[in-house]
Formats: structure tokens, C-alpha cells, sequence
């Protein structure tokens, strides 16, 4: 075991914006594991995603790949290689049991309503021939920009009773510098009573806080955006800086703290719910806020698959990113088909790590699913990094529940450093200031 000092490790992730539910910290740090094994192998109970890379607009935050959707000739293009992909897949890896299904994006609703059918249809396929847990629900994103009566129809027809729709910033110039447009509030609310005519029982909308030129009466507008629309659920996301943008960001960790909290409270006093340090919402008191894909993800690591270009799969055992990960193009370039182009076999501290960064999305994770992926006993490997944390009153042990507390969620990112493998530590620690 690497030794090195908890203290001086929390106090430089504590400082550094670019830790936070990112992981590995730098893309480079997983190059010495790269494989052409099949690290799906034998992860047959999993969760299926689906990554639509089109959108009507381009906004200029979104790091995710994505291309502009006006070439129906390229649409048509991506639907064959796409089908071709979960064909060959489902023919060598049998799915035993379906914790959740998800399309994204991108926006798949700026698909024309030919191609977003295949796509539901290829889903729903999956889904009617597959044992489903019985939490399954299944989810799809929309944008109100792109959704119309015709595809708001397919998506109930196809069995999905989930929706989310980020409408991020409610407001109109900011948005337009972004190359972003939201629609009237009326014309969401027109659209939202429609989904639920087709059988939509969940909507979802996306906040975010932490972008630059954001003021706190942005965050309001928002907010008071939500009270106008009252989704059943609302999911903050935190503008999660890399190495590129964080040194010009005008956001620390006590602003972005200070926007959370205030999100949080105003959300609560509509009649949400969540832990503090959640970044989901729910009416329902019993319901977690997300699709169960998410939900598996994020609590217990439950393995999942994606498909599409730059979809990343995740198991036991590694994680792998399709084809075009990272691209930047206007249109999407033709390739021959979608393949795994970086596959890394992991070990074990690796891959406990990473559930903890993607498991603090929800403010808190799993003891067991940690012992499981360590494949030994969490509590024995990280007593030292536990008993620190807890005595600096950053997490409370819940039953198999490791909860990050209203003071620790302030460097949430730091605490997920404490749990990185023993060579990310070293190599974070070791980092000069101009790296």
C-alpha cells in the first residue's frame, strides 16, 4: 500500500475546482491499462444506454459529443450502425436481467419521428425480451425545442414513462450567448400536459448552477421556472469544470456550495425532496428522483453498456468509451461502424474509485457495492480515510450507507479523493501547479 498523508491530500483536492465526480482526474491517468478484452463479458444483469448525438443547436457549455441534426441522410446513417452495434452485442452478451434502459444525448427527440421510432422500437424490443427488476423504469430525453405531438405519442406507444428535459439557465440572453433556446413557459406547459396525455408519468427538468456569467437572479428564474411547470422531479447539475476551463471560472467551492444551498432550500419549500448533497428531487417521498439506470448506477454499481459514438460502458472489471469519444465536428463524419475504441481493464481500487465519484451525484454510496467491486472488505481497506472523515464530521454512517453531511458536501470532491486508488493519490499529490 502507497502511503500518503490525508490531510495534505484533502487540503489540495479541497482547492482544485477540477475535483469532483470526475474520474480519472486527468484523461491521461488510465493509458498504462488500455485492452482489447471484452470487459462485458460477463455482465449479464445490467443497464442499457442509448447516446443520440444530435441536436438542433450546438450550445457552447455542453462537453458531451454532439452534432448538429439537419443532415437526415446522416440521421438515417447513424440508425444502421447503430442497429448493427446492439445487434452484435445482444448476439454474444445475453442479458439475464435489465436494471434500466435510457436514451440520451445529445437530444434524440431532434431525430425526425422515423429514426426516434427505430431507436424506441429497437429499446422496447430489448425490454419486452428481457427479465426486468421490478423498480425498471425506463427514460428518454427531450428538449421542448424539438418535441411535438407525433413524437411525444411514440414515446408513450414505446412503453417509456420517464422524461427529462434540461432546461439548464430560464433565461432568454444568457441562453442566446450560449446558442441555446428555450421555448415560452406556455408552450412547455402545453407540451408537458401532452407527454402526460401519452402516458408519461414522470417528467424530469435539469437545472444547472456553476456556469460562467451565472448570477444568483439567473438561479431564481430557474427556479421559478419549475414552480410554473411542477415536474414530478428536478435534477441539479453543477458545472463541473476540467483542467481546460477551471482556472478561468469565476465559481469556488463556497459559491458553488452557496448555489447549491440556495437551490436546495427553494426546491424543498416547493414540496420536493432529498438528502442535502443529492442532486435529484422527487414529489414522491419514495422516489429517488431518476430513471432506474441511474438509480443502479449511482447506488449500488450495477454494470452498464452504452451504445452509440463516445458512450461509455462500464463493468466489474473496466470501462470502455465508443467511437468518436471526444469529437468536436459540426456534422458527424461516417464511419464504418461504432466500435469500443478505448477499453481499459482496471484494477480493482480503480474501479471502486469511480463508483464513488459516480455515486456522489447522489451524496452518498454503498458500502457493500464498495466491497464488492474492491472484492474485500471496504471498511478494513479504508479505515483509515473513514475514521478521518467521520471524525471531521464530513460523513455519517447510515446503515450500508456512507452519507456525505451538509459540511463535507462543500468538498464533496475532496472527499471523493480520499477513496481514489492509491497511484491516482500519488500521482495527484506529485503534480506540479502548471500541469
Amino acid at each position: 500500500m502507497i502511503q500518503y498523508s490525508i490531510e495534505k491530500l484533502f487540503e489540495k483536492a479541497r482547492q482544485d475546482i477540477c475535483c469532483n465526480t470526475s474520474y480519472p482526474y486527468r484523461r491521461g491517468f488510465f493509458s498504462g491499462y488500455l485492452t482489447d478484452s471484452d470487459i462485458m463479458k460477463d455482465a449479464s444483469e445490467l443497464s442499457l444506454y442509448f447516446h443520440i448525438p444530435f441536436c438542433k443547436s450546438l450550445c457552447r457549455f455542453c462537453e458531451y459529443t454532439r452534432f448538429l441534426a439537419d443532415d437526415i441522410s446522416l440521421q438515417n446513417y447513424y440508425m444502421e450502425i447503430l442497429e448493427r452495434q446492439v445487434g452484435e452485442y445482444l448476439d454474444n452478451h445475453p442479458v439475464k436481467l435489465l436494471y434500466g434502459l435510457d436514451i440520451g444525448g445529445g437530444t434524440p427527440t431532434a431525430l425526425t419521428a422515423d429514426n426516434l421510432e427505430r431507436v424506441l422500437a429497437m429499446a422496447r424490443n430489448i425490454m419486452l425480451h428481457s427479465r426486468c427488476v421490478s423498480d425498471f423504469e425506463s427514460s428518454i430525453e427531450f428538449s421542448y425545442e424539438t418535441l411535438d405531438e407525433e413524437k411525444a405519442e411514440l414515446i408513450g406507444k414505446y412503453g417509456f414513462i420517464r422524461a427529462s428535459s434540461g432546461i439548464q439557465v430560464y433565461d432568454t440572453a444568457f441562453l442566446r450567448k450560449e446558442n441555446r433556446h428555450n421555448p415560452k413557459i406556455e408552450t412547455m406547459l402545453q407540451q408537458n400536459a401532452y407527454l402526460k396525455q401519452c402516458g408519461i408519468q414522470k417528467i424530469n427538468l435539469d437545472l444547472m448552477y456553476g456556469m460562467q456569467g451565472q448570477t444568483q437572479a439567473m438561479l431564481k428564474s430557474g427556479l421559478a421556472a419549475v414552480e410554473t411547470l411542477q415536474p414530478e422531479q428536478v435534477t441539479l447539475y453543477e458545472m463541473r469544470y476540467n483542467q481546460v476551463a477551471s482556472k478561468s471560472s469565476n465559481w469556488n467551492r463556497d459559491t458553488l456550495f452557496e448555489a447549491y444551498n440556495l437551490l436546495y432550500e427553494a426546491l424543498c419549500d416547493m414540496g420536493y425532496q432529498a438528502r442535502f448533497g443529492q442532486n435529484t428531487f422527487s414529489k414522491n417521498a419514495a422516489d429517488e428522483g431518476a430513471s432506474s439506470y441511474l438509480r443502479y448506477r449511482m447506488g449500488s454499481g450495477i454494470p452498464y453498456k452504452g451504445f452509440g459514438i463516445s458512450a461509455q460502458s462500464m463493468s466489474d472489471h473496466g470501462i470502455s468509451y465508443n467511437s468518436l469519444k471526444g469529437a468536436s465536428e459540426l456534422h458527424m463524419p461516417r464511419i464504418e461502424k461504432i466500435k469500443e475504441s478505448y477499453t481499459y481493464l482496471l484494477p480493482p481500487e480503480e474501479i471502486a474509485a469511480k463508483y464513488i465519484c459516480i455515486a456522489l451525484y447522489s451524496g452518498r454510496f454503498r458500502i457493500s457495492a464498495l466491497s464488492r467491486l474492491l472484492g474485500k472488505d471496504a471498511d478494513k481497506y479504508y479505515s483509515k480515510e473513514f475514521a478521518w472523515l467521520l471524525d471531521h464530521d464530513y460523513i455519517r454512517r447510515m446503515d450500508d450507507f456512507c452519507q456525505v453531511t451538509k459540511t463535507g458536501f462543500r468538498y464533496y470532491g475532496a472527499i471523493a479523493a480520499l477513496f481514489w486508488s492509491p497511484l491516482h493519490k500519488m500521482r495527484f499529490l506529485e503534480e506540479g501547479e502548471d500541469y
